[in-house]
């Protein structure tokens, strides 16, 4: 009688769990499909275009969605039992599992087309099932092997073939989804390494609207309908639950991952190249989750080709003799300031200087107004729409992103203790060296590389003090960030030499009106169709314009010789079509060299005294070297390396570079006199940055 009891104990207890179990996935699995459809309501809301025939029948297409999933979800258990029990359906599970990948991968593809603003040409359901069909054989057969293996890897884990299904079919979905509201927020598609900045991305991630438009909708419903079929339908197990059927599994999905590793990984490596700077484009054409696969080979850093510390060492030493001519050559009468500002600031940018901007004022007219005792043009940057601190790695280190894999931070991968730059060459010149930003110290993991670059101090957001806390929409002013320099500077030693670096936020994305506080738009477009974001942004930038007046005004009248220097970090990510006004043509369509554009910002570099005033472009990992040129400070060999190369390649663009005539190559169809500089300039950074044993440190800094 006792054991009586204690089975029936026991199987009430496995019906609870199991119970439990179906009642926490209907709820989530529930909770998420409200979710999408309180967004596609939401979005839809939002539109002033108003709902025509097209859009009602995206919207029967949702609605049946979600009917089908309300009957899997409520009669989905009674007809799995029904079909189980015919003999004809006893294959079905077999069945259910093989049809799985291909079916996500069509609604992955499907979101694929629909991601970025060219998605939005895709205007009919059958116009994108035709595109996603359009995939070539080989990559469709290429995405299906990763599927099965990924589908395998989740079934050794979990045993339940029902939940691996499932989990599945929700993961790969987040993935593309990812992917889709990465190149909503910033205008450039999420790439393997963007995993890393995942932290940062969330601090900010509240500032964004997510909005799902109707076409987009379709497939998010019909995949987690699909989902919601397999947890009611699927019911093959991989064995019993137990100890070995748990070793024996753990031990399958070892040997396959080394299998995975040793021959697949590496066939996939051997295949053509994934076009990172159209990495968009190669999601559709040849399959997200290919692609995001082929991108693992960007995450380990080879060494260049011909790579050695005795070429480095050879190159080293032709740089010593160079630099010994021309310090002899350098101007006695070059003024060496005392302080020195170097400013970069958000999302600062100017659309006037690439286009026409139909506005009812100028949104930068004292920066485009300097004339005297001023350096200024376009400054080539790394990034698009974000990634802030690649611009910063470039401008600090003088090392060029154009070495390291399409979706790195530096900051968060690559940074070493000491890191050589700017800030450690001026600190050995007797400079107290500060770095300030407005906002968490962490960000970017800036509390930790500051240090290693050779800042004494850093002033972040939790140290600022109460004062110079002005904010414009939910971040401190460009107007009280400059009071807070210009108090930096009147605290120190009169006798002391500073040099201040400041990243701003004031324009930091998420330019809706109701992502953040209360902010009256002063700029006013004038187009057929409203473009809110953009008249956001304009605004704050003239704002900045305003502020950095008043910051020179102040060192006008300031003794000690100063040098100011203000550069943007990327474009700001707003309205495509505003964009596609400004360029001329959709940001897609361009090629490789009129894409460099959106990687332009302003830059100025004004003293207080007496300079020549000069035009030119040239891109952001020369600035700190060209900065400490100006300001007739020595420079370790590897600036002036830099400063040679920038004679002869003033632009190192993404994926392209420029030559002192104006002539553009892509990187990887250079002249020969060029690919020979580019070749140098990769082993030496190489050296800096990523050599074990062997520094060349005489190279890289003063200290030694």
């Amino acid at each position: 009688m006792k054991n009586t009891n204690e089975n029936i104990s026991v199987n009430t207890g496995m019906l609870k769990t199991g119970s439990w179990k179906k009642v926490t996935g209907a709820v989530f699995s529930t909770a998420v499909l409200l979710l999408v459809d309180f967004l596609i309501i939401y979005t839809l809301s939002s539109s002033e275009d108003g709902i025509n025939l097209a859009d009602k029948k995206k919207l029967f297409l949702i609605l049946l969605g979600n009917v089908i999933f309300v009957i899997f979800l409520v009669f989905g258990e009674k007809l799995s039992k029904r079909m189980q029990s015919k003999s004809f359906f006893k294959i079905a599970d077999g069945v259910i599992l093989v049809i799985t990948p291909p079916v996500m991968l069509v609604f992955v593809q499907m979101i694929s087309w629909l991601t970025g603003f060219r998605g939005r040409s895709v205007s009919t359901f059958t116009g994108l099932v035709k595109r996603v069909l359009s995939m070539k054989g080989f990559y469709i057969f290429t995405n299906l092997i990763i599927y099965y293996l990924l589908l395998g890897v989740l079934i050794l884990i979990f045993r339940k073939i029902k939940t691996a299904s499932v989990v599945f079919c929700y993961l790969v979905v987040i993935l593309v989804m990812i992917n889709y509201f990465v190149m909503e927020f910033r205008g450039e598609p999420f790439v393997v390494l963007d995993i890393v900045g995942m932290g940062t991305a969330a601090e900010v991630v509240g500032e964004y609207e997510f909005k799902i438009p109707l076409m987009l909708g379709i497939p998010i419903v019909y995949s987690i309908a699909f989902a919601q079929f397999l947890s009611r339908f699927q019911t093959l197990e991989l064995g019993k639950k137990s100890k070995k059927n748990f070793a024996a599994r753990m031990g399958v999905l070892a040997v396959l991952a080394a299998a995975v590793i040793v021959s697949f990984l590496p066939i996939m490596h051997k295949l053509e190249p994934v076009s990172l700077w159209n990495i968009n484009k190669e999601y559709k054409r040849k399959g997200y989750i290919y692609t995001l696969t082929r991108e693992t080979q960007y995450i380990y850093i080879e060494e260049p080709d011909g790579y050695s510390v005795e070429k480095a060492e050879e190159y080293a030493n032709e740089i010593e003799e160079k630099k010994d001519d021309s310090a002899a050559a350098s101007d006695p009468e070059t003024i060496t300031p005392k302080n020195i500002i170097m400013i970069m600031n958000e999302s600062l940018t100017d659309f006037e200087s690439i286009g026409e901007v139909k506005s009812n004022m100028e949104i930068l007219p004292y920066i485009r107004s300097l004339d005297k005792n001023v350096k200024h043009g376009l400054i080539h940057v790394p990034t698009f729409g974000a990634g802030t601190a690649r611009s910063e790695y470039e401008a600090l280190t003088g090392n060029s992103m154009s070495f390291l894999p399409s979706g790195s931070v530096p900051y968060q991968l690559y940074i070493r203790d000491p890191e050589y730059g700017m800030a450690d060459i001026l600190k050995a010149q007797g400079y107290y060296t500060i770095a300030m930003h407005p906002n968490k110290a962490h960000n970017w993991n800036r509390a930790s590389v500051y240090p290693s670059m050779g800042f004494d101090e850093f002033i972040s957001l939790e140290n600022w003090g109460d004062e110079h806390q002005e904010l414009v929409r939910e971040y401190v002013s460009d107007k009280a960030t400059f009071e807070k320099l210009i108090s930096v500077y009147e605290d120190k030693d009169p006798d002391e030499k500073l040099f201040t670096f400041c990243v701003t936020m004031q324009n930091h994305g998420g330019y809706t009106v109701s992502s953040r506080g209360s902010f009256d738009a002063e700029v006013k477009l004038n187009y057929d169709k409203k473009y809110p974001l953009a008249e956001t942004y304009l605004s704050l930038a003239r704002e900045s314009d305003s502020a950095f007046k008043e910051l020179l005004e102040y060192f006008e009248k300031v003794d000690e010789p100063t040098m100011i220097v203000m550069f943007g970090d990327h474009w700001p990510k707003i309205e495509e079509d505003f964009l596609a006004q400004v360029l001329g043509a959709n940001r897609m369509s361009l090629d490789l060299v009129d894409s460099q554009k959106y990687y332009t910002t302003p830059y100025v570099i004004w003293t207080n005294y007496p300079s020549e005033t000069v035009e030119e472009d040239f891109s952001s990992n020369y600035l700190g070297s060209y900065v400490m040129k100006l300001a007739g400070l020595e420079m370790p060999g590897y600036n002036q390396f830099l400063m040679d190369l920038k004679e002869q390649l003033p632009i190192i663009g993404v994926g392209a570079v420029c030559d002192k005539d104006g002539n553009w190559y892509a990187t990887d169809d250079l002249p020969d006199n060029y690919q020979k500089l580019m070749d140098e300039y990769d082993i030496l950074e190489y050296n800096n940055q990523f050599e074990k044993k062997t520094i060349l440190e005489n190279l890289f800094t003063l200290n030694k």
